[in-house]
């Protein structure tokens, strides 16, 4: 077992993490490391799901102070399981819907929710604000992880871009300091952006880890109330592709940004860790 080793994922809103990673995670966990959990929006936003006794799903999209709470609730139990607990930046999303019902849509100067500092950047301008930008790279020192994993830039969701954004933008301040640990971007399977955006650099087998996989999911009731249930959901289906593909039973694909530096013979570090180490030998 390795000692004091971190992976640090950030994702923009809850189930994000556990979508890209929830394998990885779950592996890196059994392996010793320490895993530190980044919710980087507020979860103001989004839909509420739940299956009705007839099977079918029931769908709704509910006002900020419902949806947000439980979001952030389900989040927790997501960390909880994989020993750890939910560090939220609170970035408002894009929109929200407001306690009448209207659907309110954030701009500079507009009305913002109880609770919503006057000056909080949005999600798609945090990697722009210099205070924001500051945090997370002190967090990424802070905690100095062994490898950082977060949502890719081709994606059909404009927040999961704009967090890698500020992901990547905090990484190579802090590698401009002194961090040496990697960053990899998860994969998503959109075409839209064309097939090199479906390709990936290495991957994680997580054949023994799938279905810890989708418990992670399924702790995101609200929005994937039938991840434990359903034989044939994506989420439990996109792995298995991977894994075809990369010649196990299920994995996670992932590119890198940069890989760790080499280990550093003259400290303790000396050398690579497990998670490192499968994503270096699985490197195409």
């Amino acid at each position: 077992m390795i000692i004091k080793q971190k992976v640090m994922a950030i994702g923009a809103h809850a189930d994000d993490i556990e979508v890209i990673a929830g394998g990885t995670l779950a592996k890196a966990k059994d392996q010793g490391y320490e895993i530190v959990y980044i919710m980087a929006t507020n979860n103001f936003s989004g839909g509420w799901s739940r299956v009705k006794p007839d099977g079918k799903i029931e769908s709704r999209t509910p006002p900020y102070f419902e949806i947000m709470p439980q979001r952030k609730i389900e989040a927790e139990a997501a960390a909880n399981a994989l020993g750890t607990h939910a560090i939220h930046l609170d970035f408002p999303q894009r929109h929200y819907k407001d306690k009448d019902g209207k659907k309110v849509q954030l701009c500079y100067g507009c009305p913002l929710p109880e609770g919503v500092p006057a000056n909080a950047p949005t999600i798609l301008n945090a990697y722009e604000d210099a205070a924001s930008v500051k945090r997370l790279t002190d967090m990424i020192l802070e905690h100095n992880p062994s490898c950082i994993i977060t949502l890719g830039l081709a994606t059909a969701n404009i927040e999961h871009f704009a967090t890698a954004q500020l992901a990547v933008k905090c990484f190579w301040q802090a590698v401009e300091k002194g961090f040496r640990g990697a960053l990899i971007m998860g994969r998503e399977d959109y075409t839209a952006y064309g097939e090199i955006n479906m390709r990936w650099d290495t991957f994680i087998d997580i054949s023994d880890y799938l279905d810890k996989k989708m418990e992670l999911i399924a702790k995101h009731a609200c929005q994937m109330p039938t991840a434990a249930t359903d034989p044939d959901h994506g989420h439990r289906l996109r792995p298995l592709k991977w894994g075809a593909a990369c010649g196990c039973r299920a994995a996670e694909v992932f590119t890198w940004v940069r890989r760790y530096d080499r280990p550093n013979l003259d400290s303790t570090d000396k050398y690579f860790s497990p998670l490192i180490e499968e994503l270096i030998h699985n490197s195409r």
